[in-house]
């Protein structure tokens, strides 16, 4: 499982999505969120001009995602994008299908391993004393600590629905949506101390057995 980590690159990105199964009809990813490494951290959130959620703010923020990974890629073919999962690239293939947009993108992430999922390294490099090897349990391993309380992705949505509750007078003075983007960030974060971890952990086992 460690074997299988790419070569760390000073462009690497961190990324999570935050979706609602049960909004409209056949649900919505709301916030792609992206870590780089040196911190700075990129929200897109599916909302236009007037702040309304819509399917249309949704293809919006996906392409505003899918060029800027693109973009980077392209500057740098080394770097990876990181991931705890599998959800974004399932919801990446399923949104270029719904929007009938970025195909070719999302076909060159894809086909060329650029996406990497820090589970499958987890369940098949490490074992745990831990009830799941859902991020959160695994977070006491390396250390980090978050800055918002939500428990995990189901609250972020219930979070979420409350706020598409709210009447519209009602929503810009509520902060869900701020914390929503505070807990996604946490994950992103976290994606990347775990990365940073295990890269330390597949040094040393490479330093026991001699092999790379």
């Amino acid at each position: 499982g460690l074997a299988t980590l790419p070569e760390p690159s000073p462009n690497d990105l961190f990324f999570d999505i935050e979706g609602d199964p049960y909004a409209f009809e056949d649900g919505l990813d709301y916030l792609f969120g992206v870590l780089e490494t040196d911190g700075t951290f990129h929200a897109f959130w599916s909302r236009d001009k007037t702040g309304a959620v819509t399917l249309d703010a949704e293809r919006v923020a996906f392409e505003r995602f899918m060029d800027f990974v693109m973009e980077r890629f392209e500057r740098d073919p080394t770097l990876h994008v990181y991931h705890y999962a599998p959800y974004e690239p399932t919801a990446l293939k399923r949104l270029m299908g719904r929007h009938a947009t970025r195909e070719a993108e999302v076909d060159r992430l894809l086909r060329g391993g650029v996406l990497v999922d820090l589970l499958r390294a987890v369940r098949q490099g490490l074992r745990a004393s831990v009830e799941s090897y859902s991020i959160k349990k695994m977070e006491q391993f390396y250390g980090f600590e978050r800055e918002i309380d939500l428990r995990d992705a189901g609250s972020s949505i219930v979070a979420f629905e409350q706020w598409l509750e709210l009447g519209e007078g009602d929503r810009p003075a509520s902060d869900h949506l701020h914390r929503i983007e505070r807990y996604n960030r946490d994950d992103v974060v976290s994606n990347q101390r775990l990365r940073d971890w295990l890269e330390r952990l597949r040094l040393e086992l490479a330093g026991l057995t001699g092999l790379d």
